[in-house]
């Protein structure tokens, strides 16, 4: 059964609907918490299901939706908002022992380079900023991605391989020397703060 219709079917209540949607996105939400909360693998089924009660708890506001990019809302505000709860359960003790000052200037460096990379992420066009994104920050395969946005699997790579260099340019400007590990996933991702 297509999307369209297993949303159609999960909106009026069909259990057997959100079975299938459960098998079939299953490992993709998996893979977005997973890419959060890293070192915190108990964690990655319960939240898993919790995306999914979600999406049932929701399914009445489903119209016109792309599952995928919702699924993988739900997943990362789900996991930061877990990292935010592990935080602020700290006493302040223990939080001044794990931030010293130079996991302070780390962290500022970090939210720099990441409104760095979206303002450049900005100046691309809007398609080509929405491959991107889905395929860096959602973890989307390029074919993945390219299948859903109705474009051929060259034409993503092209322009993948075009838009890291025009995002490189940018950010060389800006004073960031931006190899792969800047322009990668784990750059993409805004912290939690």
């Amino acid at each position: 059964m297509d999307e369209d219709k297993l949303v159609k079917a999960l909106r009026k209540g069909d259990v057997t609907a959100l079975k299938e949607l459960i098998i079939r996105y299953n490992p993709f939400v998996s893979s977005v918490i997973r890419r959060i909360l890293k070192d915190r693998s108990r964690e990655w089924e319960e939240l898993t299901q919790d995306v999914f009660l979600a999406l049932w708890d929701n399914r009445k506001k489903l119209h016109d939706v792309k599952l995928k990019p919702y699924l993988a809302a739900i997943a990362r505000n789900k996991a930061f908002s877990l990292l935010r709860q592990y935080r602020e359960e700290l006493p302040l003790e223990d939080d001044i022992l794990i931030y010293d000052d130079e996991d302070i200037q780390l962290r500022i460096e970090q939210k720099e380079l990441s409104r760095l990379v979206s303002e450049a992420l900005d100046q691309l066009p809007r398609t080509h900023r929405e491959l991107f994104i889905r395929h860096y920050y959602y973890g989307q395969t390029v074919c993945e991605a390219a299948k859903e946005m109705n474009i051929n699997d060259s034409t993503a790579k092209s322009w993948l391989k075009r838009d890291r260099e025009k995002l490189r340019e940018i950010l060389t400007e800006k004073g960031v020397e931006a190899d792969e590990t800047v322009l990668g996933p784990t750059r993409l991702v805004r912290s939690p703060t």
